[in-house]
């Protein structure tokens, strides 16, 4: 009997024991998923998987970019100089009641000048490098001067005022071994003004006259901005036989670039 009650136990403890990790093991199941959740989990797990042909990156696949933001943002280079030259005044001035005015008896005189411009980046052939832009230049002189009308009268407080206007295209080449050198060549167009003033009015003019140019120089470069330059200009005036133009000018003039 007491083998009996023994072995009960021991079979009521067995089946206690089956019967608490069976629960425990249905506690830790999770909630089974209605089938409106099941296919938004689905949906969303195919979105992430789902790649578009513009996401493939393949080593070695040719990639069509549009060029037009580049050209718009690419970097020009531009500069402004300081230039001085000597100026002599050629021609004649005709005045209606006043007579001629020799402009070439005048001295010559000290003409500054200001030159601004812009610079492509530099295009590569061989061992040369080319740069393109334009640019803009202009000088003013003032001298005093003394004057003879044809009737005899003496005039001592006449001013003689030349200013010059040119523009255009700019050509540079450097050699890319020795790129602290460049030769300019620029054609240029632009306009010549004297203007005669004085108290007395038998002794006012203003004459003006457009001109072509074509300048050559060599720029020498200071540092990575400064630089001095030498220029030689031919000058022909087109629309005005009474005024002249010196016609061989050389300057000399300092710039920074940026």
């Amino acid at each position: 009997m007491k083998w009996t009650l023994l072995v009960v136990l021991t079979l009521f403890s067995v089946m206690s024991s089956a019967q608490a990790k069976k629960n425990s093991s249905t506690l830790s199941l999770k909630p089974e998923l209605s089938l409106r959740e099941k296919a938004l989990a689905e949906s969303k797990v195919e979105g992430l998987a789902k790649t578009s042909a513009t996401d493939a990156q393949v080593p070695g696949m040719l990639t069509l970019k549009d060029p037009r933001p580049e050209i718009i943002t690419r970097s020009w280079r531009y500069f402004a100089g300081l230039t001085a030259q000597s100026f002599q005044p050629e021609g004649i001035a005709k005045k209606e009641g006043s007579g001629a005015f020799d402009l070439g008896k005048n001295d010559q005189t000290f003409m500054p000048g200001l030159e601004l411009g812009v610079l492509s980046t530099p295009i590569k052939t061989k061992s040369v490098l080319w740069k393109l832009g334009l640019r803009g230049k202009a000088g003013f002189s003032s001298q005093g001067t003394s004057l003879t009308l044809d009737s005899g009268y003496q005039i001592n407080d006449a001013r003689l005022n030349t200013t010059l206007f040119s523009g255009g295209p700019l050509l540079t080449l450097q050699w890319e071994g020795l790129q602290s050198v460049s030769l300019t060549l620029s054609p240029q167009m632009g306009s010549v003004t004297y203007t005669q003033t004085s108290s007395n009015e038998f002794a006012t003019f203003s004459k003006q006259s457009g001109f072509e140019s074509m300048s050559y120089g060599l720029d020498f470069a200071l540092g990575q901005r400064w630089s001095l330059f030498t220029e030689w200009s031919q000058r022909t005036l087109k629309d005005n036989t009474e005024i002249a133009l010196q016609k061989d000018n050389f300057e000399l003039g300092t710039k920074v670039t940026w």
